[in-house]
């Protein structure tokens, strides 16, 4: 009997805290959904024998925009303090003849080449969030955190004869992580209803990277069951970087935008 006493005390504060369906005091929200998005991809990608071409990975190559999935989640480990995770993954690839010579690092695919590329792009992002405003029906924090941002490219030649090249097929990547500070802010704005905003910034120079992130998403969630609910936003992120490394050298801006629509669960 005095065990059990002993355990009711100790879980009070986490049953008092939890209100499932209010993002004010939940202890775990967990939110998976899809893009519809709009992206543009620019990329310089050097050899040793000078600058590659700039290339517009939509016009040149001819990737298209595909939908993907993001997951979101987070642990309010106490009252004002959380950790958030975040993953998107987004793999596009494409088959055309291009319009003009392009020059991936000391490789040149010369007009009316076909060529075959594949763009993989992975974000995850780990962030702390202190809230230092909480009222009863809105709350804003601070948050700091690291995005681990990885890009991979895949460019081969499926026909036509190759100038000044030393190989048909080229390939480029960049993985690392990236520091951010932010804000968000949360609004109950009904029982059920609730809206999410945050902004997140950064600009670095630490080698191999010189460059900035910009990250802003806005979205309303609806919880008509105690646990679960939907919810629908848009996201805008965009990133440039100067890459100087052996599997990347050259210049990258990459931007994505959309509307999002996800399922939650919190608890």
């Amino acid at each position: 009997m005095r065990n059990a006493i002993v355990c009711a005390l100790l879980l009070a504060p986490s049953a008092a805290l939890a209100e499932p369906g209010n993002p004010l005091s939940d202890r775990f929200s967990l939110s998976l959904g899809t893009f519809f998005l709009d992206t543009s991809t620019q990329l310089r990608i050097d050899g040793t024998g000078g600058r590659g071409t700039e290339v517009d990975a939509e016009r040149d190559l001819g990737l298209h925009n595909t939908d993907s999935f993001r997951v979101d989640g987070y642990w309010r480990f106490k009252q004002r303090h959380k950790l958030r995770i975040l993953y998107f993954d987004q793999k596009r690839h494409h088959q055309r003849v291009i319009d003009r010579d392009l020059q991936i690092r000391d490789t040149v695919y010369p007009v009316n080449a076909e060529i075959n590329t594949v763009f993989d792009t992975r974000v995850g992002e780990l962030a702390y969030e202190y809230a230092f405003l909480r009222r009863d029906k809105y709350e804003i924090a601070g948050t700091i955190g690291v995005h681990n941002l990885r890009f991979g490219l895949d460019i081969n030649a499926t026909g036509g004869p190759l100038v000044g090249g030393v190989s048909q097929a080229q390939s480029a990547k960049a993985d690392g992580p990236l520091p951010v500070l932010g804000l968000r802010g949360t609004w109950r704005i009904a029982d059920r209803v609730s809206l999410d905003a945050q902004a997140q910034f950064f600009k670095i120079k630490i080698d191999p990277y010189d460059g900035r992130l910009e990250d802003y998403t806005v979205a309303v969630v609806w919880m008509p069951f105690q646990h679960v609910g939907i919810g629908a936003g848009y996201n805008e992120f965009v990133t440039r970087l100067d890459v100087s490394a052996n599997e990347f050298e050259g210049r990258l801006r990459w931007r994505y935008g959309g509307a999002r629509v996800f399922i939650t669960a919190s608890f």
